[in-house]
């Protein structure tokens, strides 16, 4: 998104001027000076009448280069808290039905060195801008076309008045921690986006969530980079943010020194970088992942502090994960502790008030301050897992108020966390699920949490009569969120079914149908990548829904696919998607070499993988046990490709994507 801000409202005489400069005959082919005569005047035609008319709705251009053989459509927004509405109109009028990918949904940062793009720079100043792009097809190029001029149409005879509609931050803030944990990377930059236009956080607050969602990419070197980090780190974060910090500094300073044995070398990198160390380390650790505490140890080392060093070591003993830390770092770590130096008195932390998920949910009834601060600091990461308690926990879910159920639904990221994919918490899972129905909770990334909620509700095994209700739950609400524009969740959830063991074949095939017959109605309004995938599970599930294409755009997508001759990983901690995906992939792109991964840590094995990609597309979802961090810091950043959400449509139809934008 740019950084620039619109510094004063349009005005008939600046359109006019900025018109005139955009359809320049030099500059522009889609109207050459707006001539009377030009052929295809009447297609651009309704653009620029509904900009000279209405100053307070999208401004939305076409630009075509015949020379260059590219077609783009600009949609401009003047103020911050319109993007968001408009990113959601666009991919409701255009979406997957007409864009090349979905990172078009997102603003993008001009380049003044395109004439058009410096003159929509000069001229208005834009909050943020859209790129929009529909290929080289013609036919797609014109239904882009009357996708956005009808957008204009629609909003042009709205009465004028604000459209944007705030919602509480409390709420904004409990979607963002859900989407993050499903694996929704656009998903909640979209909320943090909302989150910065009402208003509702400070600086500090902003940069925590900035902080959090960048550790979950793995991009290290970009929290490092942050402006104000050192103020950032001074005012006491909460234990996870610290944790991303340090875990930052892991993979951007010493991680390679490591790997290649170098301890000298990876102490002196953390001494040059780790400017704030002290402060990061300052107080209670209740640090939990490997590269969080390989810099505590490097820390104690430097400080030849014995205290810090045995805090690290019984932490990684307790998790279980001593053995992860590089060699050097173990051995160093066994001879400073086997020195026979004292050990520092620690004054013990006082007993949190909530010590298990029961308690947590309990305490939502009574609206307690102390659930707000077990979610802050992720004290939940030290409690058995919500599956030893699993009935308990959900009878204390359905039994809720309204009030205390929407509180419930700040804490279902953690729960996504807590059980992972291992450790189904079914009946929960299912009660949460319910929360979402019951509270209309449709938006695009709460149906990445429904999606990844339902998968650990059918790990769980539910019986029959549970499996039924559930699903006949699922699609009584169905007609009020699955649509073209959502395809990708829809496909995910029918392909949880699919992949999950089934003990009503009668009540999955019931919902396969209800969610997959709106998507076969509107088949040309979606992409080609989500049609190949509706087909495999139409087949799997026994359905016999028309899927129909255009032959002509089929073809063009075919061609580009097969032509893809690039090395391919995709990771996931999902071994099912990842191996799904794997099939598809070699029977629509047979000349891309495709290679998954599921590794829970880096290795010599999954760098060598990385350093061979081509192509790597990340599904995120639980990326606190993962090596997204790993992966990140092995490969430049234009070679990662994320994934918003965490099934198999998702990541088929973002990996496509990816081969067509790089690669058709």
């Amino acid at each position: 998104m740019t950084e620039i801000e619109a510094v004063s409202p349009r005005t008939l005489e600046s359109t006019r001027t900025l018109l005139e400069a955009f359809f320049a005959a030099a500059v522009n082919d889609a109207w050459p000076d707006m001539a009377e005569g030009y052929e295809w005047a009447d297609r651009t035609r309704p653009f620029v009448d509904i900009a000279l008319q209405r100053s307070d709705i999208p401004l939305v251009l076409p630009s075509l280069k015949k020379s260059m053989d590219t077609f783009v459509i600009y949609v401009a927004v003047d103020k911050r808290e319109d993007v968001v509405p408009t990113a959601e109109l666009i991919k409701a009028f255009a979406g997957p039905s007409h864009l090349v990918d979905a990172s078009m949904e997102r603003p993008v940062r001009l380049d003044s060195r395109v004439e058009v793009e410096r003159i929509l720079l000069e001229s208005m100043s834009p909050a943020a801008v859209f790129r929009l792009s529909a290929g080289p097809v013609p036919k797609r190029r014109a239904r882009l076309t009357d996708a956005m001029c009808l957008m204009q149409q629609v909003l042009a005879r709205r009465p004028t008045r604000s459209w944007h509609v705030v919602k509480p931050t409390g709420r904004l803030l409990a979607e963002f921690d859900a989407a993050l944990a499903a694996g929704g990377e656009a998903s909640s930059a979209v909320i943090l986006d909302q989150l910065r236009d009402t208003g509702g956080l400070d600086a500090s607050n902003l940069a925590y969530l900035t902080i959090k969602r960048l550790n979950r990419l793995g991009k290290d070197a970009e929290i490092q980079a942050l402006p104000r980090l050192a103020d950032i780190i001074r005012q006491e974060p909460p234990t996870p943010v610290r944790e991303a910090l340090l875990e930052s500094l892991y993979f951007s300073a010493v991680e390679d020194h490591l790997a290649a044995g170098g301890l000298e070398a990876a102490i002196q990198s953390l001494c040059d970088t780790g400017t704030h160390l002290d402060e990061l380390l300052n107080g209670p650790l209740r640090l939990r992942s490997t590269g969080a505490l390989t810099i505590a140890v490097l820390a104690g080392v430097i400080r030849d502090d014995h205290n810090l060093l045995k805090h690290a070591n019984d932490a990684l003993q307790n998790l279980g994960r001593f053995e992860e830390l590089p060699e050097a770092v173990r051995t160093e770590l066994l001879s400073r502790l086997g020195d026979g130096s004292p050990d520092t008195v620690i004054t013990p932390e006082p007993q949190p008030v909530i010590s298990s998920w029961s308690e947590l949910v309990a305490a939502m009834s009574d609206n307690s301050p102390a659930v707000r601060n077990v979610l802050r600091e992720a004290g939940w990461q030290d409690w058995p897992s919500p599956a030893q308690n699993d009935d308990e926990i959900a009878g204390l879910l359905d039994g809720l108020g309204d009030e205390a159920a929407e509180q419930a639904w700040s804490a279902v990221g953690a729960f996504l966390e807590a059980t992972g994919y291992d450790d189904p918490a079914g009946r929960s899972a299912e009660a949460f699920i319910l929360n979402a129905l019951t509270h209309s909770r449709f938006k695009p990334g709460d149906l990445l949490v429904i999606q990844a909620l339902l998968g650990v509700a059918l790990r769980g095994a539910p019986n029959a009569d549970d499996y039924e209700h559930l699903l006949r739950e699922i699609g009584s609400e169905s007609d009020r969120w699955v649509a073209p524009e959502r395809a990708s969740a829809v496909l995910d959830i029918v392909d949880s079914l699919v992949l999950s063991a089934c003990p009503d074949e009668v009540a999955r095939q019931q919902l396969g149908y209800r969610l997959l017959t709106p998507l076969s109605r509107h088949s040309e309004r979606l992409d080609l990548a989500d049609i190949a995938f509706a087909r495999v599970l139409d087949g799997e599930l026994g359905l016999g829904l028309p899927w129909q294409t255009e032959l002509g755009d089929e073809h063009a997508e075919s061609e580009a696919w097969h032509s893809a001759n690039v090395n391919v990983l995709l990771y996931s901690l999902d071994e099912k998607v990842l191996g799904r995906v794997t099939e598809q992939l070699r029977s629509i792109a047979p000349n891309a070499r495709v290679t998954s991964s599921s590794d829970h840590v880096g290795g010599p094995r999954l760098r060598q993988w990385v350093q061979n990609a081509d192509l790597v597309v990340l599904i995120t979802r639980c990326a606190k046990h993962a090596a997204t961090g790993f992966i990140s810091g092995h490969t430049s950043s234009e070679k990662i490709a994320y994934v918003d959400g965490s099934g198999s449509a998702s990541l088929l139809r973002t990996t496509l994507a990816e081969l067509r934008r790089r690669y058709g």
